[in-house]
């Protein structure tokens, strides 16, 4: 690839970095800014929501405008916000400045994506998005241990004072001397929509892509929270470093293909991985703090290899609908997330852990029926 491109794939890192920072803060943002589980998990689920609307309507905005002039204004803009949590203290404001990055990170990707994807053939672009792929797994590790250990040795606040300097820079880097390439975003018409929904087995599966994000999501959000009640005192730099579990994603992911011909099949590997994942939510409910760390891996490993897997097969929609088709799917995979990020938070608060996964593993289970409900193409 050439030199622009790879630090796109960079910028790709730091973007994906900023959406997860507060996860393995949670202890400590529930203490500072004085907020229950349900407060905290919405600080995540805020930045979701934009994630989820924007295949079926940042297009109608961004179609016709440079690639790179959007993202160099995006950056500047999530830096600026950056900036502004730096100074933040209460959490109303921690709330809306959140909500904010999250309207600007999916411009920031809608660019990305149109640039690294434009002229490319077939072949080309499956490598080129297998390698976009993988940025966007190592951007939510990072995000996660950068967090962590720099709180661990300062505070939050720190952490958002080195994004904005890190996002500045990103947006005065040399990509900016790049071919122009315009958006060429999808504008989804409704009976589009409706065609990509009735594609055998592709409504089942977008319904499955929400129910593996919710419980993912979920999971990772509240994991901290229970980190801190059976090792008190724990510090979010140990916190962080339990997302290493992304690691086996991002193998699975480059190796989804051949692992599902070795499994029998993408369908039958897609239902055993969401099995995986309820099981591995299930094996959590009596493990302690390094039991978790080890549970954490085939979690993770399972999530991202479905990922990979079900953007395989809804791609395989005749050429004129598959901008729709990855539309829906990313609208359903953020969709799932934003209601997982949030919702078990109020199950959390009220019930505890316990609780909190039996929730979890039930829209597992509903994932998995979904999955069996596929006949084939």
């Amino acid at each position: 690839m050439s030199s622009p491109a790879n630090l796109l794939l960079i910028i790709t890192v730091l973007v994906f970095s900023v959406m997860y920072v507060p996860q393995p803060l949670a202890p400590i943002l529930t203490q500072t800014l004085g907020v229950d589980a349900a407060a905290v998990g919405l600080l995540v689920s805020i930045t979701l929501v934009p994630m989820a609307i924007a295949p079926l309507t940042y297009g109608v905005v961004l179609r016709k405008l440079p690639a790179l002039g959007i993202l160099r204004w995006a950056l500047i803009a999530l830096s600026l916000s950056c900036l502004a949590l730096a100074w933040v203290d209460s959490y109303q404001p921690f709330l809306v400045l959140r909500g904010i990055q999250g309207l600007i990170v999916p411009a920031c990707l809608t660019a990305l994506m149109a640039y690294l994807s434009a002229g490319h053939s077939p072949d080309a672009l499956k490598q080129v998005m297998a390698r976009y792929v993988s940025a966007t797994i190592l951007g939510g590790l990072a995000g996660r241990l950068i967090s962590g250990a720099v709180s661990e040795v300062f505070d939050y606040h720190a952490v958002y004072w080195g994004l904005a300097v890190t996002l500045l820079a990103a947006a005065v880097l040399p990509w900016a001397r790049a071919p122009v390439k315009p958006m060429n975003t999808v504008v989804p018409s409704l009976q589009g929509v409706i065609r990509a929904w009735s594609i055998e087995g592709n409504l089942w599966r977008f319904i499955a892509v929400s129910c593996l994000f919710f419980v993912f999501a979920g999971f990772l959000n509240f994991l901290p929270l229970r980190l801190a009640e059976v090792q008190p005192g724990i510090g979010p730099g140990l916190i962080g470093l339990v997302y290493l579990g992304y690691l086996g994603g991002i193998v699975t992911s480059l190796n989804a293909k051949r692992i599902a011909q070795y499994l029998g099949g993408s369908n039958r590997t897609l239902k055993l991985s969401m099995f995986v994942m309820v099981a591995s939510v299930a094996s959590a409910i009596p493990l302690g703090t390094w039991g978790l760390f080890a549970m954490m891996w085939a979690f993770c490993l399972s999530m991202f290899l479905f990922h990979s897997l079900a953007v395989a097969e809804v791609n395989q929609a005749e050429p004129e609908l598959r901008g729709v088709v990855n539309g829906l799917y990313v609208t359903h995979y953020y969709g799932g997330g934003v209601l997982g990020t949030w919702l078990p938070g109020y199950v959390y608060d009220a019930y505890g852990w316990v609780a909190t996964l039996g929730c979890l593993m039930v829209v597992g289970v509903l994932g998995l029926l979904a999955l069996l409900k596929i006949q084939g193409r």
